[in-house]
């Protein structure tokens, strides 16, 4: 199995991988500076892949909002910039079409782990795969009737960050619908 590196691990999806995928832990927050990352980077030179599991959000309300997205799409700028020479996995979300799809069922955390290997391998390369696989969604965001602020904020979040991704060399993102508890 190639190297992975968890940007993430202590979330309820990244933990699970990086038990699953005996990866690397790569501690940080997105507000961290660029130097961080870059040290981190160099740190880590041994990793193949970079998995991007984390986000931004505050434990009070509003859980998101400008300060939220300008430290993730920032902080991820960093990680990108930092990591360029890697293949990338993003873990995006459902969030960025209309939230009226409900016709579908919840993937589990072993199903998504299942696909980030497959993609650490290098397979997926250059990818935006919705999962579960069966799911396919007709309409963007932006050409919906408004959401909640929240909804709204870390959709807009999570397109900066698909943008981004994709300009990274070899890349994978899986948007996520819900992960079963």
């Amino acid at each position: 199995m190639n190297n992975i590196g968890i940007i993430g691990a202590s979330g309820f999806l990244g933990s699970y991988m990086q038990d699953r995928l005996d990866a690397v832990a790569i501690r940080g927050r997105f507000g961290w500076p660029r130097r961080y990352w870059l040290e981190a980077a160099d740190r880590y030179k041994n990793l193949d892949t970079i998995v991007i599991a984390a986000r931004a959000c505050r434990k009070e309300k509003p859980r998101r909002n400008i300060h939220t997205i300008t430290k993730e799409v920032a902080g991820l700028a960093n990680i990108l910039k930092a990591f360029h020479d890697r293949r990338i996995i993003y873990t995006s979300s459902r969030s960025v079409f209309d939230n009226s799809i409900d016709e579908y069922e919840p993937i589990s955390r072993e199903n998504i782990t299942k696909m980030v290997e497959i993609a650490s391998r290098g397979h997926l390369r250059n990818l935006t795969i919705n999962l579960p696989n069966d799911v396919t969604p007709l309409t963007p965001l932006s050409s919906c009737s408004p959401a909640t602020d929240d909804y709204t904020v870390y959709s807009a979040t999570k397109l900066c960050g698909e943008s981004l991704v994709r300009c990274c060399r070899d890349f994978t993102i899986f948007r996520i619908w819900d992960i079963e508890q």
